[in-house]
């Protein structure tokens, strides 16, 4: 877990003391970089969550009181979340909540692996925006139109939406072009002034941001063509930086 470059804040919310220190002894065994913290209930979650401000959760789903869905719903921090149910029934629901991973138990060591890899890769992006500072990125960029390649103004480009390892290109004139890479990769080539992350699956152009909105527990952002895109728990931090 080199890829983690400083020491973080870890919550362990789980009813289950058993489970709780056997997740904690394998983080050490894996030498994962954090300071950890544990609760056992929805309500206690909510209030670490608050006062920790925690880099990073491992949220069972069906908590006492009030379940891990509820507690994201109530708390504004907004850590990484990997979530940890018996059974596979609220993996999709999990993903809607932007998790990183969706961890059954009982535990094993590689699949903790695999989460564990799952969160330094999401570090990674994290750390990579602040280190474009002085990049030179380009102002027309070749996209595929047909058989041929066509130049378009970066400037010009509204947002970018994922297509699983490929990436759709959305410009002002309606137009739209599906780039091989993935759009992680196009974000490095992008300018991080200009253009935000707001979902795991969107980049935005910041001059066609029209409103922000929240809709009961969830936010959205609306750009100047009227396209709407749910803004993600991890992404949100980032929007906020733009308010006044």
């Amino acid at each position: 877990m080199n890829r983690i470059m400083k020491k973080q804040t870890l919550l362990i919310v789980d009813k289950d003391c058993l489970f709780r220190k056997q997740l904690i002894e394998e983080l050490k065994q894996n030498d994962y970089p954090a300071v950890i913290w544990e609760c056992s209930n929805g309500l206690e979650a909510i209030r670490y969550i608050n006062t920790l401000q925690p880099d990073v959760i491992f949220l069972d789903v069906k908590l006492p009181g009030i379940n891990g869905f509820e507690v994201l719903d109530r708390t504004e921090h907004s850590p990484f979340v990997v979530l940890t149910s018996d059974c596979s029934t609220y993996a999709a629901k999990a993903f809607e909540y932007d998790a990183i991973d969706y961890l059954l138990k009982p535990l094993t060591k590689k699949r903790l692996q695999t989460s564990l890899q799952k969160l330094g890769n999401q570090s990674e992006i994290v750390l990579n925006s602040f280190s474009k500072q002085s990049t030179v990125y380009p102002r027309r960029i070749l996209v595929e139109k047909g058989n041929r390649l066509t130049s378009i103004q970066v400037s010009h480009i509204t947002h970018l939406k994922a297509d699983k390892d490929y990436t759709w290109i959305y410009t002002l004139n309606n137009e739209s072009f599906l780039s091989n890479y993935g759009i992680g990769k196009l974000m490095h080539k992008l300018d991080p002034h200009q253009f935000l992350r707001i979902h795991r699956s969107y980049i935005v152009n910041l001059d066609y941001i029209q409103e922000l909105y929240r809709d009961i527990n969830r936010f959205f952002l609306t750009l100047s063509n009227n396209v709407e895109i749910n803004v993600g728990r991890n992404y949100l931090p980032s929007v906020k930086e733009l308010i006044f």
